[in-house]
């Protein structure tokens, strides 16, 4: 949580700092040394705070006008007011400003943390901490593997079938394939707007997101591969930690090299889904991806093995490549190339192309599995035509 300190006493601002590091909470604190009468609120500091703590102990009247245009433009912010022992004086004004706390300057040190943290509880039911939302990351076992169109179109299916708020993220830095397989948008917008910002919250990644369907949302990866120059494993943790707090599920596409960035992103994942076709170039990519793996101590329960473009006659005996791996696979997905071929040339998903093609149902099918659902609980109906709405209602009659 960012919290801003405001207040003309560099003493004040002292004391206050030094009890808010004694909880250990990570906040990012922020001191203003306040010496105009009003209140600036278009500072960064100012603006982008999740908790205003303002000194009320001057004996000049509080800048009740801004204090009150703040809490109007940041409504699930919290503001706090140190005040002198003469607090009913001032108490009925501030909470007609919106000031949400007030304590008497005498107790800061004994209640300051305890009005912080019903502060940080309102942040949080806010932003959805509660929401624990899962991270699925999804790596190639080499190029060409499909887990690009995979990766999206799943995560698609997840907020258009399920009605489920998505995040997809693109960190294949190099060639960004996810945003090619569900839009043909060409926003410049990508996640190197993010890792500049100094705060981070759910309508900050939004802004830099495509949003694609109601409660799905891409954040694509750079168009310029020089612009992910300097993108750093803990700027991306910073990322995903905010998105859990807002998304049921955060999807992401990794390229099929094992740098830092990768390497972070499935340590944070709940569920790391290697993908694979069913030929021997691939297995020997799954291999080394195993042995990181290994080397990581990750259980296996958290690695689920993808087998893409089943039923082609270059196919290995699935049986015997999971011999190979001593692993099963957990997904086995069908080849059907033309409509995913026409999802990709469209730039639309696969399911708006072919909602009853054998991939989609695939994917349709492995949703369901993923939220315990059983497939005949979810019956999707994309065929707004006439002869379509006819059919499903003979269908459920």
């Amino acid at each position: 949580m960012k919290i801003t300190v405001i207040a003309k006493d560099n003493a004040l601002l002292h004391r206050i700092k030094v009890t808010l590091l004694g909880a250990r909470d990570n906040d990012q604190i922020e001191l203003v040394n306040r010496s105009a009468s009003r209140l600036d609120l278009d500072m960064p500091d100012i603006a982008n705070a999740n908790l205003l703590i303002l000194d009320g102990t001057e004996e000049e009247t509080p800048d009740w006008a801004n204090i009150e245009k703040f809490n109007l433009q940041h409504p699930h912010s919290s503001t706090i007011l140190i005040c002198t022992e003469r607090i009913e004086q001032l108490l009925v004004q501030a909470m007609r400003m919106g000031v949400r706390d007030a304590l008497y300057l005498s107790e800061l040190e004994e209640r300051l943390l305890e009005v912080v943290e019903r502060a940080r509880n309102r942040q949080a039911a806010f932003e959805g901490a509660l929401r624990g939302g899962k991270v699925y990351s999804f790596i190639p076992s080499k190029g060409g593997s499909g887990a690009s169109f995979i990766s999206s179109n799943l995560a698609y299916i997840l907020a258009k079938v399920h009605k489920k708020r998505v995040l997809m993220i693109d960190l294949d830095l190099e060639f960004s394939d996810a945003s090619f397989c569900l839009t043909d948008d060409d926003s410049i917008k990508s996640i190197a707007d993010l890792v500049a910002r100094s705060h981070l919250s759910g309508p900050v990644i939004e802004s830099a997101s495509i949003q694609i369907e109601q409660t799905f949302w891409l954040l694509r990866a750079p168009q310029n591969p020089e612009m992910s120059v300097g993108i750093t494993p803990d700027q991306v943790d910073d990322i995903i930690s905010v998105a859990v707090r807002h998304y049921d599920f955060v999807c992401i596409d990794l390229a099929r090299t094992l740098e830092p960035i990768a390497l972070r992103v499935m340590d944070r994942s709940d569920v790391v889904f290697p993908v694979m076709q069913t030929v021997l170039p691939f297995v020997r990519g799954m291999q080394r991806l195993q042995r990181t793996f290994r080397a990581l101590h990750y259980p296996e329960s958290k690695i689920q093995l993808v087998a893409n473009r089943q039923g082609n006659k270059d196919d290995l005996p699935m049986a015997d490549i999971e011999n190979a791996l001593q692993a099963k696979f957990v997904v086995r997905l069908p080849n059907d190339f033309f409509n995913v071929n026409t999802s990709i040339n469209t730039g639309k998903p696969l399911i708006e192309i072919a909602p009853q093609g054998i991939l989609t149902q695939a994917l349709i099918q492995w949703s369901n599995q993923i939220l315990g659902v059983k497939s005949e609980e979810k019956v999707v109906n994309t065929d707004h035509s006439l002869l379509g709405k006819l059919t499903s209602l003979f269908k459920s009659s």
